[in-house]
């Protein structure tokens, strides 16, 4: 696995050491393992620095599956060269020592429902997606590739920086004024816990020849963020200003995204949390 000591990846991590899968982390040097909870010990980990010290660690560990979940998002000040090393190159060295293995390899990467032209990261994402899937088919089936198109998850413990926890935040802290877009932007918003079961279940083809290229993994469900941003409301009891309209929309705001999940319920897959049993438990559990 890749990206553990995110949001997502730590969830992923964590949920497989319970099952008694064996799972090997590649971490950066500096990347911090307080999401793993004191288990970081029962992990194989590799903090690599540089390429030559990724392609070890991958030829040391033999992966049968790869799931890749690290990234830049661009909301820490990233430049664009971070993002590329992130969200391309990084995934790029993975693949191609992966080719050079004996056995069959699936990799799943965790890709963005996001349209390319919405931000860099978009465009980066859906590069790897399309340099990912070329060079699986040069691999005369060697290495399978799995691009997931995840929607806009959500639960305690996520980045403070994106959207759903921010207007978690600043509704709980009863902020005075919370500024919006107006909030008509359809997004598919799905709970970190179904997001987990979804991983799970792909993982059961990627032992078989069945392999699917590209899924999507949401509710399948799209509210606005303005429903979103009131269930927050009312479920924190808060005294917060929402002000809709008060932020323009950004360029090329996408205004309706939303997974089609039929592949994934054809798998066995279906989500546990509704949003508002999703934002229920996101509060019971968040460390305000």
């Amino acid at each position: 696995m890749t990206g553990a000591s995110g949001f997502l990846g730590s969830a992923l991590a964590l949920h497989w050491l319970n099952t008694e899968h064996q799972v090997a982390l590649l971490l950066r040097p500096l990347s911090s393992v307080v999401r793993l909870r004191g288990f970081h010990a029962s992990f194989d980990i590799g903090r690599c620095a540089s390429d030559a010290e990724v392609e070890a660690f991958v030829k040391r560990v033999q992966p049968e599956i790869v799931i890749h979940t690290a990234c830049a998002y661009g909301r820490k000040g990233e430049t664009t060269l971070n993002l590329l090393d992130a969200n391309l190159r990084l995934g790029l060295v993975i693949m191609q020592t992966l080719q050079g293995t004996p056995h069959p390899v699936t990799f799943i990467n965790t890709g963005s429902a996001l349209a390319p032209e919405v931000s860099l990261y978009a465009l980066s994402k859906r590069h790897f997606s399309q340099w990912g899937q070329l060079l699986a088919a040069q691999s005369s089936g060697n290495v399978r590739f799995v691009n997931v198109n995840l929607q806009h998850m959500y639960g305690p413990g996520d980045d403070p920086t994106k959207f759903t926890t921010h207007v978690l935040h600043a509704c709980h802290r009863n902020e005075p004024v919370l500024e919006l877009t107006a909030g008509e932007q359809e997004r598919d918003f799905i709970y970190i816990d179904d997001v987990v079961s979804a991983y799970s279940t792909l993982l059961i083809p990627c032992h078989s020849k069945d392999v699917i290229p590209e899924i999507d993994i949401g509710s399948g469900m799209a509210p606005t963020l303005r429903y979103f941003t009131e269930t927050v409301h009312r479920l924190t009891t808060s005294r917060t200003e929402l002000r809709f309209g008060a932020l323009p929309y950004r360029a090329h705001e996408v205004m309706h995204c939303v997974a089609n999940v039929e592949r994934m319920k054809q798998l066995g897959w279906h989500p546990a949390f509704d949003l508002e049993a999703g934002l229920r438990k996101t509060i019971a559990l968040e460390a305000f």
